[in-house]
């Protein structure tokens, strides 16, 4: 829009706003090692969950940055749980995590046990003690993302208990759904509600979200066994054990599949004028950046 700053100080204003916001919420906890251990696994990353969220509510309200803010800070302590736990030893046992060793390898177990539940707990306390959204929004927005966080779960107890070597009839897509798809199409939905959206609305952007999840999915897939280490912050290879959608389609097959979800998801939102277009370089970067 006119007067807006262009699409790359919005992204890297928008990841800023939100990596302050949250360094300031864990000051306001005791330092105990689980804070720590929480903080540790939050701090840094690219943001992508919460700026689709803030992306979203643009299209509703040009202050959307400041009313999603708590939400969006939320919606990054969520997601620092889910990679807690998915990087156990009971699950992946991972070793590299946005660069530096994952959370159980620095912090005792007893916090690192104890620090998703923390994590969990601050997200809901503060993206429910929000007074720039009406407390109607805030408890709608707080039902969608506890929904989606039920499906995660459902998706990863699926993938956990899954064979290594899967027949090419394994529902590679409706796993990604139930994960990535579920946590991206909860941003996109609860940034809209809190910034003014009627169902409709919300609904067609939890659609996007859903697509962007997949296609981001099927293509950290792909970087898996393309990238290397410094650019994915993660050891590469750690999927090699899985059936992936790598070793469906091929490398170029599912970059081209991730194209698919992508433009459907921009599908979703031609229903908005000029006010989506944040959003839709979002959708196309988040594809890109997963090359």
């Amino acid at each position: 829009m006119d007067g807006e700053p262009n699409f790359d100080d919005a992204k890297d204003h928008g990841r800023a706003a939100v990596e302050s916001f949250l360094v300031d919420a864990f000051a306001k906890y005791p330092p105990t090692e689980v804070r720590r251990a929480a903080e540790y696994a939050t701090l840094g990353g690219h943001r992508w969950r919460a700026l689709v969220a803030v992306a979203a509510g643009k299209i509703f309200d040009r202050d959307a940055l400041n009313i999603v803010l708590p939400c969006a800070g939320a919606i990054e302590l969520v997601q620092a749980a889910t990679l807690i736990l998915d990087d156990l030893p009971s699950m992946d046992d991972a070793r590299l995590r946005r660069g530096k060793p994952c959370t159980h390898l620095v912090f005792p177990n007893w916090a690192v046990d104890m620090a998703p539940a923390f994590l969990l707990s601050m997200a809901y306390e503060i993206s429910l003690n929000n007074p720039r959204a009406t407390p109607e929004r805030r408890t709608w927005a707080a039902v969608e993302f506890s929904r989606a966080g039920l499906t995660m779960i459902a998706g990863q107890v699926r993938d956990v208990t899954r064979s290594g070597e899967e027949d090419p009839s394994f529902d590679l897509i409706e796993l990604a759904r139930l994960k990535a798809g579920a946590f991206f199409g909860a941003s996109t939905m609860v940034g809209s509600i809190l910034c003014g959206a009627k169902e409709h609305e919300a609904k067609a952007l939890y659609a996007a979200g859903v697509n962007v999840g997949l296609s981001y999915q099927i293509l950290d897939d792909v970087a898996d066994v393309t990238a290397r280490a410094a650019e994915l912050g993660k050891e590469p290879g750690s999927d090699a054990a899985k059936f992936t959608v790598v070793d469906w389609l091929g490398v170029d097959g599912a970059r081209r599949k991730a194209e698919r979800f992508q433009s459907l998801a921009l599908a979703e939102i031609t229903q908005f004028g000029r006010e989506a277009d944040w959003l839709r370089s979002l959708i196309r970067e988040l594809s890109w950046k997963a090359r």
